[in-house]
């Protein structure tokens, strides 16, 4: 028997090509505390493959609910992971849907159009 909950309903989400993060900027901090951890880079490395829950990402990672947790919510305050959506588990439980902001992130010194880039991050080719 089927359950009338939409488990995974499709998702409809595209993150932005390009985010551009100036150092000089608050949010700076923020982007590149949440990235000091190899989960939290794992966590949206994770992403690059779509939409997934907290749950999910323990898989694809091999961490714990609560660790995926902490770091998809620095994630979500330094503007790299959003909830797009959510799901239910088969006990009909809801489930936050993240997904990333952007594809790539590009780090500035400056705030003109002139301004430096220090660092740019392409997301890599999808695997066929």
């Amino acid at each position: 028997m089927s359950s009338p909950l939409p488990h995974r309903p499709s998702i409809d989400h595209t993150p932005a090509s390009l985010s551009v993060v100036d150092l000089r900027d608050d949010e700076s901090t923020a982007l590149l505390e949440s990235l000091s951890c190899e989960t939290a880079r794992s966590i949206l490395a994770a992403l690059e493959a779509g939409p997934a829950t907290a749950s999910d990402l323990t898989d694809r990672v091999d961490t714990t609910l609560q660790n995926a947790r902490y770091h998809l919510e620095n994630l979500r305050e330094a503007g790299v992971v959003a909830d797009v959506g959510t799901w239910y588990s088969s006990k009909g439980r809801e489930m936050n849907v993240y997904a990333l902001t952007s594809e790539r992130i590009e780090l500035r010194i400056g705030t003109d159009d002139s301004r430096r880039t220090l660092a740019v991050r392409d997301a890599p080719p999808a695997e066929n």
